[in-house]
């Protein structure tokens, strides 16, 4: 039996990332009607369903609109932007695009990794010493903190290569953390209470001395000075960071640094985002029409923010 057999319900974007393509709110919105009505970006009236991004204020939505609210559809794996007295007042399941830039940000960690130990040489003639001086991946070990989507994409790569691969992540039971002597650090965790500033000088001062910190998560999982710090001690240790605690970011606390990568939140970013968001949008809404309240939180049981929720923790 269908949910809402009886009237279209209305939809509303509130925030479209830079990223997207000029034709994308087009594009979004033929896609979705089909289903629902989409109402203006500045419409005033309120919506059955709101999509939204990491730059949306929940705190500004009126209580009209809280109240009439049925579904979230957040098209983004972040969700640090969510009150969590929001997410727990709400009755509108709110579904997390967590799988949307997954393999995205999993192949930016891997190419990182890959081109910080392998990175192929330029010959333009033959190289009569055929010398390479490179490190195996084969003779690292790599420790992954975190073990959702991105993890497990990376655990599958990584494990069959790597000398040592340690993954932890509490709330997956994963809960021994031995990143002594690691080679390789990588971060693919969700930013809660228990991760904000785990990688800190204390953390950094047991890796190698040539160890690589790749960070394609959450800037403020990193305490940034005592990185920078980490690096200038240590000239052999190198850093890829994709994300920052205050963004967008200058680079400021990296330039004297040569031992550092900075890319610009692009991670998750690639050709074909746009029709990946649309079609997750679109699958989304038309299962909250078609399936039973009971089939659509089993489905996405993985995806809805409430099932996030720990006493004492908040959001994980």
């Amino acid at each position: 039996m269908k949910k809402h057999p009886e009237s279209r319900l209305t939809i509303k974007r509130i925030n479209t990332s830079s990223y997207f393509a000029p034709g994308f709110n087009q594009n979004e919105s033929d896609a979705l009607e089909d289903y629902v009505d989409m109402l203006e970006a500045d419409s005033s009236e309120s919506a059955d369903i709101l999509i939204t991004n990491t730059h949306v204020n929940f705190d500004l939505l009126s209580d009209e609109q809280c109240s009439k609210l049925k579904l979230i559809v957040h098209a983004n794996s972040g969700y640090d932007n969510f009150p969590v007295d929001f997410v727990k007042g709400t009755q509108a399941p709110i579904v997390i695009g967590s799988t949307i830039r997954a393999q995205a940000v999993a192949q930016y960690i891997i190419t990182a990794l890959m081109n910080r130990y392998s990175s192929l040489p330029v010959q333009k003639e033959w190289d009569y010493d055929r010398k390479w001086n490179r490190t195996l991946i084969s003779e690292l070990k790599v420790t992954v903190i975190g073990f959702g989507h991105i993890g497990k994409i990376l655990n599958s790569f990584l494990a069959p290569i790597v000398k040592e691969l340690v993954i932890y992540d509490p709330f997956e039971n994963l809960t021994q953390i031995n990143h002594k002597g690691s080679d390789v650090v990588i971060l693919a965790c969700g930013l809660n209470s228990k991760s904000r500033n785990m990688i800190d000088k204390n953390f950094l001062n047991v890796l190698k001395e040539n160890a690589t910190i790749i960070n394609a998560a959450r800037g403020e999982l990193v305490v940034t000075s005592d990185l920078v710090n980490f690096l200038t001690a240590n000239d052999d240790a190198f850093a890829i960071l994709d994300v920052f605690e205050k963004e967008p970011n200058s680079f400021s606390s990296f330039r004297s640094l040569k031992n550092v990568i900075t890319t610009s939140h692009i991670a998750g970013v690639f050709k074909n985002i746009d029709q990946h968001t649309i079609d997750f949008e679109v699958e989304v809404v038309r299962d909250f029409l078609e399936l039973t309240d009971f089939d659509f939180k089993n489905k996405y049981k993985n995806k809805i923010l409430q099932n996030k929720l720990r006493p004492e923790i908040g959001l994980i």
